[in-house]
């Protein structure tokens, strides 16, 4: 077999190597560390290596360069004027390192996404929803995860989250939020069960359903339907709001359900509304990290979904 090697391809290859002289990348990683503490020991205690690691890879690094670049003494180490100016160097190169590696982290996979939202969220308002991204981006690939914790942002474990907050939420530094809409609450039932409700006090004769995330509903609705809730003679508990809203749609009394998450149920008949809904001082917002905003994939995806709030 005959190999054709193109030769002035590989001089040009071998002088773009050769054209930086370092020496090994660990070496000048101990060094920044033990100038950083002016200590081996230090230095040793942080890469978690031994004492003797450090010293050799000092003792390599001095003997590549050719000059004493630390002074040993009993209270650690000073660095020589040769090292001083290294120092300054590996700051600035590991520096470098750190953002560059940092902005490639943070580069979304292409054609990737990754979502966080509440699960109650997902399965009512957004699954419904994502059949029609899908037909105008199909190049885009959507993951879902049941959370609304802003911290998986900073750990880089997804691209955006849904959050459901309080008007007065304070959101970290890095992170912008973009409303997308104010909800509203109000009572929910079979349309069985909305013939035995001529009047708000009526409702109170039913099983009222609550949800552990919001506790109290029931209390602000009564509250501004000028009802006294202690009148309510049987009520029922549960832990999540899917949970909640199929009792209620299975004839086990009456929930009170954001508007937003039950317009399918609504629609469909599953559920009807009694009353009227009322404000309740909660929003969904999308969030990511500010320096993720430019991103192409995040950018369409909010587009998309302020379409679908509108």
């Amino acid at each position: 077999m005959k190999i054709d090697i193109n030769s002035d391809h590989y001089v040009k290859k071998t002088n773009i190597m050769a054209k930086y002289q370092l020496p090994p990348l660990n070496s000048l990683r101990m060094f920044e560390v033990v100038a950083r503490n002016n200590s081996f020991s230090l230095a040793a205690e942080e890469l978690c290596v031994t004492h003797s690691a450090v010293s050799h890879q000092i003792k390599q690094l001095e003997t590549w360069v050719g000059k004493k670049l630390l002074i040993r003494h009993a209270h650690g180490a000073t660095l020589t004027l040769d090292g001083q100016a290294l120092f300054s160097n590996c700051v600035k190169l590991f520096s470098g390192l750190d953002q560059c590696l940092e902005q490639i982290r943070q580069q979304p996979t292409q054609h990737s996404l990754t979502l966080a939202a509440p699960s109650s969220f997902m399965a009512h308002w957004l699954i419904p929803k994502l059949e029609s991204f899908e037909a105008q981006y199909p190049e885009i690939s959507i993951k879902l995860m049941t959370s609304n914790d802003l911290k998986l942002l900073e750990k880089h474990q997804v691209d955006m989250v849904i959050l459901n907050h309080t008007q007065f939420e304070k959101f970290p530094d890095a992170i912008q939020n973009i409303t997308l809409f104010q909800d509203q609450i109000g009572p929910v039932c079979t349309a069985e069960r909305v013939q035995q409700l001529q009047h708000k006090s009526d409702i109170f004769q039913q099983t009222l359903l609550h949800t552990q995330s919001n506790q109290h509903a029931w209390e602000m609705w009564a509250t501004q339907s000028n009802l006294d809730l202690t009148q309510a003679k049987q009520q029922r508990h549960f832990d999540h709001l899917n949970l909640m809203i199929e009792a209620a749609a299975s004839g086990l009394g009456v929930a009170i359900a954001p508007q937003s998450l039950v317009e399918k149920e609504l629609l469909n008949g599953r559920l009807a509304a009694p009353f009227d809904f009322i404000e309740c001082g909660l929003l969904f917002s999308l969030c990511c990290q500010k320096t993720r905003l430019k991103d192409e994939n995040i950018q369409i995806f909010k587009r998309w979904l302020l379409t679908q709030v509108e």
